[in-house]
């Protein structure tokens, strides 16, 4: 199921990105260029996490993503939802539950052709979480490696943990329908301050990931699907001074 979602999203990032160049080839041959004047509300779904919750019965999450534009360039962002993720490894087992929220701006760096309104855009975001870490089982390492390392039970918990994070982004958005867009973006997070659960280390942080004991840097990976609502429009600067100039004549 994994390499299946992993091929999917491939073909789909390589549609998206042969999509927007075929739009710079057009643009040039125009020489059309125009900015896009709709200002509106896109909302959208990490579909990664959806197939991630049908698929592994260890996980469960969602997140809502939304953007709103700001002039002509800029816009924010912002993400919420929740994660919960059961990790067993030889020598302990963990779960982590809880909820996130991310916001920031996104800076288009696309030159749409007329009535076009696709992103080629890096970011900078806020990350925050609140979330729970509980101790499930593990085992003590013995010098001797003859036996097996006896599994304890446990029942440590530790509730109302934060985590705050700095996190740089880049990525896509492409209209495929009439205001209906699909996009991802990859991420690299940095860790600005942790709350370590009593006793063990937090082995994930919902919004964050999977946490390092040897960095403070995590990655991440979102593939989207999304829904744009224009709410007005700018009118062009240039035809404003035209209508004025004819005005005045």
């Amino acid at each position: 199921m994994k390499k299946l979602m992993r091929t999917f999203v491939f073909f789909i990032s390589l549609m998206l990105i042969g999509q927007l160049t075929a739009q710079n080839t057009d643009s040039t041959a125009t020489k059309k260029l125009k900015q896009n004047n709709s200002y509106g509300l896109r909302v959208g779904v990490d579909i990664n996490k959806i197939v991630r919750t049908i698929s592994s019965s260890d996980y469960s999450g969602f997140e809502i993503n939304g953007d709103y534009r700001l002039t002509k360039k800029y816009y924010a962002a912002a993400e919420i939802g929740a994660e919960k993720i059961a990790i067993n490894e030889t020598s302990v087992s963990t779960t982590a539950q809880g909820s996130f929220i991310k916001a920031g701006v996104d800076y288009n760096a696309h030159k749409n052709l007329v009535g076009m309104r696709n992103l080629i855009f890096v970011g900078l975001h806020y990350g925050f979480a609140t979330f729970d870490q509980e101790l499930n089982n593990f085992s003590i390492a013995t010098r001797n490696s003859f036996f097996e390392n006896p599994q304890r039970t446990s029942n440590l918990s530790n509730n109302g943990l934060t985590a705050h994070w700095a996190e740089f982004l880049a990525g896509i958005k492409a209209e495929v329908l009439n205001n209906l867009f699909l996009g991802f973006n990859v991420s690299v997070r940095f860790m600005i301050t942790e709350q370590q659960p009593d006793g063990f280390d937090s082995a994930f942080i919902p919004g964050f990931g999977t946490t390092s004991d040897f960095s403070q840097v995590g990655t991440g990976f979102t593939y989207f699907i999304s829904y744009y609502i224009p709410l007005y429009k700018k009118k062009n600067g240039s035809k404003k001074k035209k209508d004025s100039t004819q005005k005045s004549e």
